[in-house]
């Protein structure tokens, strides 16, 4: 694993209450925001608007079209350079960072790309969170105090810097508001530096942590720019933690891996919790998934595993990407772990009735929920984010709510047999 990065603290701060203020600060679980600033802040020459407003649990909203969700987070100390995040992190000597995050509130982004005129966005499917009524725990996002960041971009702009725009509105008003901290006790610390060594009677297990990465709107990015084809790495957790890993795949919401997934990833922490005394933690291996040929699935299955068992890792936990193609790459990563001896879990949403793609060595899934379940329909007092797309009115399959079936570990659902 890379051993350059610095020893890494994450300070939580409660937030129990968010007001509108004349300036943007936290005190004693109160996060204040100057709205019309912090849309100010979010600016750039490639959006025609950019507007933040704050939705909580309870109240009688649908947000529509929405993007991504990322976690108020800061890099916090004097002697350190600022870095939004999914920036690439100035070095800094051992001991040296600490993140602030706030704890109970996400920073959401909108964009109607269809109705901004792009082309093929129209495949893009509709992503949803309901803040109230029927479908108001399908996502995570439901139960949360939200800063909804909805950017407008400007006419004629490219779709690539277009979404180079909207992401970054958002990643600059999570670390402005996380920043708000810089100075305050936090209400947790916890240090996610190097674990110590464990009894090597323990089982030694590994994450392999699935992405894609195929263009404009269905990209991922790994320190600002777009990860493209890549061979499977070895890659220091650290630096999900420090968001340098983030979201720009715009593919079905209900399994999609939103950047806040990535920064605070439960499996990552599960794993960490239980060194030392269930098991020990192996590492983490970044893999591409989504990927075109059969031939490129098969070796891309066998570097990962070949990875699993140069950490000595007795077992895997495998995550999948999105839906359909790429539950083809996490069997055939399935297979290639089993075959080397290395027992192996596998995360999967079901689809299409069941699963799109199996292997005999397969023999351990965890489902994370049905796709085509139906939530009821639903009327709100108000849409944020546009009409055209919110499906008002209609049962809506679960696929549509952002976050709420994802592969990671993250989902709160699940499907049992009838």
């Amino acid at each position: 694993m890379e051993s350059t990065l610095a020893d890494l603290e994450i300070a939580t701060f409660a937030v129990d209450e968010v007001v509108e203020g004349t300036q943007t600060g936290w005190s004693d679980g109160r996060l204040t925001l100057a709205l019309p600033q912090l849309a100010v802040g979010a600016g750039d020459p490639a959006l025609a608007e950019a507007t933040v407003e704050v939705v909580r649990p309870g109240d009688s909203v649908r947000i529509s079209n929405v993007l991504d969700v990322a976690l108020p987070s800061a890099r916090i100390g004097e002697a350190l350079p600022s870095a939004r995040i999914g920036e690439a992190l100035p070095s800094a000597r051992a001991g040296e960072v600490r993140l602030h995050r706030l704890a109970g509130v996400a920073v959401l982004t909108l964009c109607d790309w269809a109705g901004a005129g792009y082309d093929g966005a129209e495949e893009l499917p509709d992503s949803l969170v309901d803040m109230a009524g029927p479908g108001a725990d399908r996502s995570p996002w439901g139960v949360t105090t939200n800063i909804v960041v909805r950017c407008v971009p400007s006419p004629g702009v490219e779709v690539a810097e277009a979404d180079r725009a909207v992401r970054g509105a958002a990643t600059s008003v999570a670390t402005t508001i996380a920043e708000a901290t810089a100075g305050a006790t936090p209400d947790d610390v916890r240090s996610v530096g190097p674990l110590p060594p464990a009894d090597a009677s323990l089982p030694a297990v590994a994450v392999i942590l699935q992405v894609a990465s195929e263009g404009p709107l269905v990209d991922t990015f790994l320190d600002g720019e777009p990860l493209g084809e890549f061979a499977p790495r070895v890659l220091d957790e650290r630096r999900l933690y420090e968001g340098r890993l983030t979201n720009g795949a715009y593919d079905w919401p209900g399994v999609r891996n939103v950047t806040a997934a990535y920064q605070d990833l439960s499996l990552l922490r599960e794993l960490r919790a239980a060194h030392g005394e269930r098991s020990r933690y192996a590492g983490l291996i970044l893999a591409p998934g989504y990927l075109d040929g059969a031939d490129q699935k098969r070796r891309a299955a066998e570097a990962s595993a070949e990875l699993a068992q140069s950490l000595v890792a007795d077992g895997v936990v495998c995550t999948t990407f999105s839906s359909g193609n790429s539950h083809t790459d996490t069997m055939l990563t399935v297979q290639a772990c089993e075959r080397r001896g290395i027992g192996t879990v596998a995360l999967v949403c079901e689809t299409n009735g069941g699963l799109t793609d199996h292997v005999p060595e397969a023999d351990c899934l965890v489902s994370t929920g049905n796709e085509d379940e139906l939530v009821d329909a639903w009327i709100p007092e108000r849409v944020v984010g546009g009409d055209d797309r919110a499906r008002v009115g209609e049962r809506v399959p679960a696929v549509h709510y952002l976050g709420g079936l994802a592969e990671t570990g993250d989902a709160r659902w699940t499907a049992v047999p009838a």
